[in-house]
């Protein structure tokens, strides 16, 4: 392949140029998505019902923007407050609903007849009864309490809803519903905080504006996910070129494998953008692991190269030595490299799933174009060589790497009994530590303590109890059904039971439902009595009372019960916690409806699909670790030519993992979506390593039989390029500590530090267990 390459080298770079090209058209395609729901795919069952539910009764997801107020019914700041929603009302983009204490249903009875009007649409009445009254219904209102004005009187909101897509109507009728792009959402949010900021130093507020609910997460996710995509980007091309300069001290050293990594890199994200794959939260990581990859790659080739091409050979005998060398042990890494990541592709967890495939394209894509498009550079452009040192002048002085090797080579052969054995006693005790991990998924603990999100959800949940939302829906299976006394009594007294858990930390903060308009509505037609703060029992009386709310206030009756008054709806508001803490909440609910409910309900909304995310995130890592494992094991045996020499040799790969894992437990570090994903990236790297030295150790070992000398040949040769891939790799991961979020830097230094200890296992663990090995077959021999 090396000759062929070798004899037409300019076929192979314009053919690669001009395909990587072609892809890199697609960019301009290319979209970032970090919504919750973006987490599942698209035809999952839980994305499936909670489209249903979002083109029913619109986005459950809120903006809510929170104002301290010291006195509520001042005309100043009413004016203000006033000038303030419109104002949202009238610039923010896609703007589905603004619902505040301006506009908040205000339903009273006068002289027989109902009133329904907006409570603060016009300005305060002078008379004192009247504004009393208006007092008292605001700070006594069950529908106010906990979402528009919080327990204590002293923090408002104003709720912000955005559209829960894009409808566009066809020439033969037929209605397109288009979910809102992440640069859609950002839009109002930008307008939002826009907004905000002008208002904020209006005399009339006495504090800050908040701005929070998951919308304002997603986009901030959204911001980071592209600032640490460029970033880490530029910052792995800088570190890679600075090694690169240092390991081989030439330019061409430096020039030939960026551009292959350029090349590899630009068709792989070119790829995803050809398939409408969007880059998330997880596929951020995708340039700088897959240009630390690809340098590897590079180095273990280059370093064969310019040994032998400083020594005399011409570039096509340099060449072939190489890559009859590293070549084969090159493929298999990128297969160990692919199958570690290609593991993810099965999950349920849409970004996992799409850092599995495109990791493992973009593994592939680096082994093809450091095989075909490396050798085409060698050849096109010239090369100077460098002087050879001689054996007199390398013996005048050890260098610090030649000191490690011959410390290795020594300790390793004169106690591998010590090792071996020591480092299975350690892979048992770290995998005993590691099964007692905690899991944890928390989005919002990945931003810092101090960023304006945290804070916002912060301070507004503790004023106001949850802006998470807990859709439940009852169809009634037939139009007029939901409004049965019977169906009714039973789900609010569902609803109330609900309310009265507390689970942990999760409880329900507020709750809204179409029961709050049946009862304000039958209160006030009977003189506004308390006591009628009930639902009827009679179906024909629910239904003519509803319809006089429909004449003055549909909009809001329609988002609770569906026009034809078939399907309820009922939102549990609960905080923003732990996933872990709510998935059973969920469970219980959906068991309480279930056993005591033959109608057909449905428990949807975001805060559900981050329950099940994570529910799906634990079975599919699982089932991906299991897989890697696998997959890689098989190709172990194939380049080692036996079962259990290849069995044996996955040792060293996976103690890296679990000791990791095991320091994880130890440092109280959690165990989340990112820090999840170590095991089958890890092993897909370090078994590169591995690969390497059992290589270069079958090699040198077939040549003169000696198991200390083919350690020591294949430590000085391999193990230098694995020295310095190592350092690329780790360096690589630890960008990710420049991330804003945690997530991220926990997930840099962890991966980073299974390198280094991939490395250190495969200094010491795997000679120690190669000689035992052939100590045992030269004893089978002997006898």
């Amino acid at each position: 392949m090396g000759r062929m390459v070798a004899r037409h080298p300019w076929r192979w770079l314009l053919g690669a140029i001009l395909l990587t090209s072609l892809l890199a058209a697609q960019l301009v395609n290319l979209r970032t998505d970090a919504s919750i729901e973006g987490f599942l795919d698209a035809e999952s069952p839980a994305i499936i019902n909670y489209d249903k539910f979002r083109k029913q009764f619109g986005r459950d997801e809120i903006f809510m923007v929170t104002i301290e107020v010291d006195e509520l019914f001042d005309a100043d700041f009413i004016e203000t407050l006033r000038t303030f929603h419109e104002e949202l009302e009238n610039t923010v983009p896609y703007v589905d609903t603004v619902d505040s204490l301006i506009n908040a249903r205000h339903t009273y009875g006068r002289d027989d007849e109902l009133i329904i009007e907006e409570l603060l649409e016009e300005e305060l009445p002078e008379d004192p009864e009247t504004l009393a009254r208006i007092k008292n219904y605001t700070y006594n209102s069950p529908n106010y309490r906990n979402y528009l004005i919080s327990e204590d009187r002293k923090l408002i909101a104003i709720i912000v809803k955005i559209l829960p897509f894009l409808t566009e109507e066809l020439e033969d009728g037929t209605v397109i519903h288009t979910n809102m792009a992440d640069t859609q959402i950002a839009e109002s949010d930008a307008q939002i905080r826009k907004v905000i900021a002008k208002y904020a130093s209006d005399k009339s507020f006495s504090s800050e504006i908040l701005l929070s609910g998951s919308p304002a997460v997603g986009n901030a996710l959204g911001q980071a996910v592209k600032t640490d995509f460029a970033v880490f980007t530029v910052m792995a091309l800088v570190i890679i070129a600075v090694v690169l300069a240092l390991v081989f001290r030439r330019l061409s050293g430096v020039l030939m494998p960026l551009f292959v990594m350029v090349l590899g890199l630009v068709a792989t994200i070119s790829t995803m953008a050809m398939f409408d794959t969007p880059m998330q939260m997880t596929t951020s990581m995708l340039p700088s692991f897959l240009l630390a990859v690809c340098v590897g790659y590079s180095i273990h080739l280059l370093s064969i190269f310019y040994h032998h091409y400083d020594s005399g050979a011409d570039k096509g005998e340099a060449l072939g030595e190489a890559l009859e060398h590293s070549g084969l042990a090159i493929f298999f890494t990128s297969i160990t490299t692919a199958a570690g990541l290609g593991s993810f592709s099965t999950s349920e967890l849409y970004p996992v799933a799409n850092l599995g495939i495109y990791g493992a394209v973009g593994a592939l894509l680096a082994f093809v174009f450091t095989t075909f498009l490396l050798p085409s550079l060698i050849m096109i452009f010239p090369l100077k060589r460098k002087a050879i040192k001689t054996d007199q002048q390398n013996n005048k002085k050890q260098t610090p790497l030649d000191k490690i090797i011959i410390w290795c080579v020594h300790i390793s052969t004169t106690r591998p009994k010590l090792i071996a054995f020591g480092g299975i006693a350690l892979f048992v005790g770290t995998v005993a530590t590691a099964m007692q991990l905690d899991f944890t998924h928390d989005s919002l603990k990945w931003f810092p303590e101090d960023h304006p999100v945290r804070i916002a959800h912060s301070k507004t949940e503790a004023r106001m109890g949850g802006t998470l939302p807990i859709e439940i829906v009852i169809d009634s299976g037939a139009a007029g059904a939901a409004l049965e006394p019977e169906l009714l009594n039973q789900f609010e007294g569902s609803i109330d039971e609900i309310s009265s858990w507390k689970q942990g930390n999760v409880y329900v903060a507020k709750t809204l439902s179409v029961h709050d308009i049946i009862k304000e509505t039958h209160r006030a037609l009977n003189s506004n009595d308390e006591t009628y703060y009930v639902v009827p029992d009679n179906r024909d009386l629910i239904r003519q009372e509803l319809f006089m709310v429909e004449m003055d206030a549909s909009d809001d009756l329609f988002l609770l019960v569906d026009p034809t008054y078939q399907t309820l709806r009922a939102t549990l508001f609960i905080p923003w916690l732990d996933a872990v803490e709510y998935m059973h909440f969920i469970k219980d609910i959906r068991a309480h409806f279930d056993s005591n409910y033959a109608q057909q309900v449905s428990v949807t909304g975001l805060t559900v699909i981050l329950g099940q995310t994570f529910a799906e995130m634990l079975y599919s890592t699982g089932a991906s670790y299991a897989l890697a494992a696998g997959v890689i094991s098989l190709m172990m045996i194939a380049l080692m030519g036996g079962v259990r020499i290849g069995l044996i040799s996955m040792l060293p790969n996976l103690l890296p993992i679990t000791t990791v894992l095991a320091l994880m437990k130890l440092a109280g570090a959690p165990l989340d979506m990112f820090t999840l994903l170590i095991g089958s990236i890890a092993i897909g790297l370090t078994v590169d390593d591995t690969v390497h030295f059992m290589h270069g150790f079958r090699r040198e070992y077939a040549r003169h039989g000696d198991t200390r000398q083919a350690i020591h040949d294949t430590l000085n040769t391999s193990g230098r390029a694995m020295l310095v891939t190592t350092i690329v790799l780790s360096l690589g991961f630890l960008i990710y500590t420049q991330s804003v979020l945690s997530n991220l830097f926990n997930f840099g230094v962890l991966t980073a530090l299974c390198i280094v200890f991939a490395l250190i296992a495969d200094f010491l663990f795997a000679p120690a267990l190669m000689v035992l090995l052939t100590r045992k077959e030269k004893n089978i021999l002997n006898s």
